[in-house]
């Protein structure tokens, strides 16, 4: 169970209050995630093609870095149902084993985006 504390300072700390909560915010998800077919070889170009495509094909926002690909998403509901079709779309090629990590950046408060995120970095201060 997470708890979730919002700015009234009220802790809701249960998937239902979760689920209403999120029909009174805004949610925005940025996450990035990264996933390793084990036992097949070193390498995972084909692998991560594949998940590349995947995203296309949902039309999901995304951005391809060198070890993790980062994408946006509406929902933690979305994001999850995204991660499941990744690992089946590597099932699907032999995969036997897979290792997914994720990191998720979900904002309540206002609209995010890897490209506010990224303009945001890269602004000079001013």
């Amino acid at each position: 169970m997470v708890a979730l504390r919002v700015s009234s300072g009220r802790f809701f700390t249960s998937r239902r209050h979760f689920y209403i909560l999120q029909y009174h915010c805004i949610i925005m998800i940025v996450a990035e995630f990264s996933m390793v077919p084990m036992g097949s070889g070193t390498s995972a170009g084909d692998y991560v093609k594949a998940i590349h495509r995947l995203l296309d094909e949902a039309e999901m926002s995304f951005i391809p870095g060198p070890m993790s690909t980062a994408v946006e998403a509406k929902s933690l509901q979305e994001l999850f149902d995204l991660m499941e079709k990744a690992n089946d779309r590597l099932v699907q090629m032999g995969v036997k084993r897979i290792i997914t990590s994720i990191r998720i950046d979900m904002r309540l408060d206002e609209e995010i985006s890897m490209q506010s995120k990224l303009s945001r970095v890269r602004s000079d201060g001013s």
